[in-house]
């Protein structure tokens, strides 16, 4: 038996021969780098496994939030699945790009105001699989002290987060 249930998934890491950036993993046929653009044949990649422990440096919180913003000139809103001190994770089935820049709004139980989030897209999760949501995670690129403070309160306040 594992240790840690983080041991316990597993997921395999596609890279784009050109750019070297990782890929969705529902690339399963000849489709182009959502990075860079050139034609991949998807036969030719090099799998490797990487872990729950290696893609994430903090803790996530599950909390589904309200969550706003505008990509391709559209305003969305969506709920995400979990934050944590650096990013977080939103349920959605929409198109995005790897390193696309989104100016968030959270609204976060508690507070009078949405925190306004500046994120970057780093990872797409196209296709779901058993147990996985189709979305995107965000990177925080841009967050003031204040709303990051008030953010770690609320997950602390919910899930005894550390």
């Amino acid at each position: 038996m594992p240790t840690e249930s983080r041991d316990v998934f597993k997921r395999k890491k596609q890279l784009c021969p050109q750019c070297g950036k990782i890929l969705p993993a529902a690339y399963t046929a000849e489709l182009p780098c959502p990075s860079c653009g050139v034609l991949i044949d998807t036969s030719s990649l090099n799998n490797s496994e990487i872990t729950a422990n290696n893609e994430r440096a903090e803790e996530r919180c599950n909390a589904s939030l309200k969550v706003s913003y505008n990509s391709y000139n559209e305003f969305i809103t969506e709920y995400t699945k979990n934050v944590s001190k650096g990013g977080l994770f939103i349920n959605t089935k929409r198109h995005h790009e790897i390193s696309e820049i989104v100016d968030i709004s959270l609204i976060v139980p508690g507070l009078d105001r949405p925190l306004i989030i500046k994120g970057e897209v780093v990872h797409i999760q196209i296709h779901s699989v058993p147990d996985e949501d189709a979305g995107i995670g965000i990177k925080f690129i841009d967050i003031d002290s204040e709303s990051r403070k008030a953010l770690i309160e609320f997950m602390k306040s919910r899930h005894g987060f550390k």
